[in-house]
């Protein structure tokens, strides 16, 4: 949950601040604007709160929390740290983008928080004020039920909800860049994806296309990323992670999808990620504890050919070298390769399945997880 939440702010900090200040334009004007560019009709007013600086940033700081709970956030800690993404914690990146924000929406209490200075640019309220309506005409409320169930489904939703946004105000990322982390959230905001599956599906069937997208929301990454999955509904296939691998308990659990995938290996440098991303069909990330407190993550992945499962074997030889330098590989029957450096890391293909493992004993729980499959 932590990596949605952070996501969501991130993608907020991201936006460009272009245009004049917002604080020179009237309010309703601005919504209406929003309602043409969007073609999202106004429902109702959308309430406004403007905060001094430290305010605003407490204010969003704990909408982020509200939705991402110390469990969740203990949880990805873990998680990325086995990745090798983790300079810093999360927290401290949660509070780091709240006060980089100067706008935002909070469809939980569905009002439009302003930040009093530095103040908020036009096409930056504009995107919120988009927001705003498409909470009004499809209820953004419903992916934070989604987030309970399905990580992957719910970032492909709000993905395509910012992208929209984005579409119509103008609004575009921010250059990636960073620590590890910065990079993978960056990347995991999904805006370009999202505003780049809403500008396809308007230009093939205009507003009602769009609107169909938005009240069905993509069901993965996968097809938020091509619209062909999309069209076709194509589903994830599935994966389990077994509750108990030895002494080993699986803790926690989450849907391991498209953009995850291509995320991670884009943050190290990897080079053809974005390929070797792209025969993604399901996957899932678990955390693996052992009764000593040991903490392994594994990843299990399976892919819709052995050719696709091939190039991410080659991509994660890259990824390994990056995230964890100074690693000594070593052979590892039956998996492909196995490192040592300040903690295990273990990576196995079989057929059209691959397993990876960070962590103590990542070995025998890789070999078991791919064995299993």
């Amino acid at each position: 949950m932590e990596k949605f939440v952070a996501v969501v702010i991130c993608g907020l900090v991201g936006l460009s601040a272009a245009g004049a200040p917002a604080a020179a334009t009237n309010r309703d004007d601005l919504l209406r604007k929003a309602s043409h560019l969007s073609g999202f009709p106004v429902r109702r007013v959308v309430p406004q709160r403007m905060l001094a600086g430290p305010r605003y940033d407490a204010t969003l700081l704990r909408a982020s929390y509200r939705e991402y709970p110390s469990s969740l956030r203990s949880v990805d800690t873990a998680l990325y740290a086995q990745l090798g993404l983790m300079p810093r914690s999360l927290k401290s990146q949660l509070a780091s983008n709240a006060h980089a924000s100067r706008a935002w929406y909070d469809p939980a209490v569905r009002r439009l928080l302003l930040r009093r200075a530095p103040t908020a640019q036009r096409a930056w309220v504009v995107n919120e004020l988009v927001r705003a309506l498409v909470d009004q005409n499809f209820n953004l409320r419903r992916i934070a039920k989604l987030r309970v169930r399905d990580r992957d489904r719910a970032l492909a939703a709000k993905s395509i909800v910012d992208g929209t946004a984005a579409l119509a105000s103008g609004v575009s990322a921010s250059p990636v860049q960073g620590t590890r982390l910065e990079r993978f959230l960056e990347l995991e905001s999904g805006l370009a994806a999202g505003k780049a599956l809403a500008k396809e599906l308007r230009y093939l069937g205009g507003s009602h296309a769009l609107a169909s997208a938005l009240r069905l929301f993509p069901q993965t990454t996968e097809q938020l990323l091509h619209i062909d999955k999309f069209l076709e509904r194509e589903r994830a296939l599935p994966v389990r992670l077994p509750t108990r691998i030895g002494g080993w308990k699986l803790s926690a659990s989450e849907t391991f999808g498209e953009l995850d995938v291509r995320s991670l290996l884009l943050a190290f440098g990897v080079p053809n990620a974005v390929a070797a991303a792209e025969g993604w069909g399901g996957g899932r990330i678990g955390l693996y504890v052992s009764p000593t407190g040991q903490t392994t993550a594994a990843v299990a992945l399976r892919w819709d050919t052995v050719d696709d499962s091939a190039e991410w074997r080659d991509a994660v030889t890259r990824y390994v070298g990056a995230a964890f330098p100074g690693a000594t590989a070593h052979d590892c029957p039956p998996l492909d390769g196995c490192w040592s450096s300040t903690w295990d890391v273990a990576s196995g293909v079989l057929g059209s399945v691959s397993v990876f493992a960070s962590g103590p004993a990542s070995d025998t729980i890789a070999a078991t997880l791919l064995v299993q499959k």
